[in-house]
């Protein structure tokens, strides 16, 4: 065991690594600090061990990239790393969280977005794809070289992923895009949750306006019979069912009830702002079904109606994709 040594007033050093030159003296590599464990023993091996302990703010490992020994560390971490982190591989962890509090933020306003977030989100292209190779050059050795980035082994080259394109995402929202050292785009996902709920609220929003649209006109429609106004809606038995497959890219079966009695009956489809798209007369009576094809719309979100006899009898949404 190293003894600590003071080499400063304010600073004690078990083991100091250090290859620092102001000008490169050789080619190769240089380590401050080498650890390397395997079989040393049947339990388990450390290339490198830290550990804090004690009670005082501070790490048992501590990256940076400044030359700076008067860093502050504001609790108690196993790692603290001052700069920016790469990694190549998976990185897993229990718990995940992200600095958000209140006392660490200013200039806070409600989230609107350039547009609409619903209509923005409605841009987005995701994709899938496979990690693509890249080499790096190697620096400081007597030939150069072209080294692989990624493990093609692993998990992460292997398996498709899902996302979004950087340079296309910026053209909406270019603050969830960044510029890393090496010049790449790369995208903060979890700034894209906020827009998310926001394009849920806006969706509620209009569904609900529509929804009391269509109860306003029910409401406003009534016969009468027997010298009474009667509501068709509380003497229509007529059911309108989930459409099946949904979501759908290729088509779906609307199923429906309607009784002999009804005169007249149409399924109408609308957009999620309310404008009426289709309407399809219901000539047969009974249990039947509606088939809607999918080349009719486009990919998106619709509400689609069933109205006998100047009567609402039920809303439903249905989803198309590609």
């Amino acid at each position: 065991m190293a003894a600590s040594s003071d080499i400063h007033s304010n600073y004690a050093i078990s083991v100091l690594g250090n290859t620092y030159s102001s000008t490169p003296s050789g080619i190769g590599r240089a380590w401050g600090v080498w650890g390397m464990a395997g079989n040393a023993t049947s339990g388990y091996n450390y290339g490198v061990w830290g550990m804090h302990y004690g009670s005082n703010d501070g790490a048992g490992i501590v990256g940076t990239v400044n030359n700076n020994r008067s860093i502050c560390i504001p609790g108690i971490y196993a790692a603290y790393f001052d700069g920016d982190v790469e990694s190549t591989g998976i990185i897993s962890c229990q718990d995940l969280t992200i600095n958000s509090d209140k006392k660490l933020k200013e200039n806070i306003v409600s989230f609107k977005g350039n547009k609409k977030s619903l209509d923005n989100l409605l841009l987005l292209n995701p994709v899938e794809y496979n990690i693509k190779q890249q080499y790096v050059e190697s620096k400081g050795d007597s030939t150069k070289k072209e080294i692989a980035l990624y493990d093609e082994n692993s998990q992460s080259f292997k398996k498709k992923h899902f996302g979004l394109i950087a340079q296309e995402l910026q053209e909406i929202y270019p603050e969830l895009v960044f510029e890393k050292q090496n010049g790449m785009l790369a995208i903060d996902y979890v700034g894209l949750i906020p827009v998310l709920i926001q394009s849920i609220q806006e969706l509620q929003a209009q569904f609900n306006t529509l929804s009391l649209d269509l109860e306003n006109q029910n409401s406003s429609q009534k016969i009468k019979k027997n010298s009474s106004d009667i509501s068709l809606e509380e003497t229509s038995p007529a059911t309108l069912y989930q459409n099946s497959p949904n979501p759908f890219n290729q088509s779906t079966t609307i199923n429906f009830s309607i009784p002999s009695a009804i005169a007249t009956a149409t399924i109408y489809v609308y957009d999620m702002k309310g404008s009426q798209l289709k309407s399809y007369p219901i000539t047969e009576r009974g249990e039947g079904n509606l088939i809607i094809r999918g080349s009719e719309f486009r990919a998106g979100m619709y509400l689609y109606a069933l109205i006998t006899d100047s009567n609402v009898i039920d809303t439903k949404r249905m989803i198309l994709t590609r």
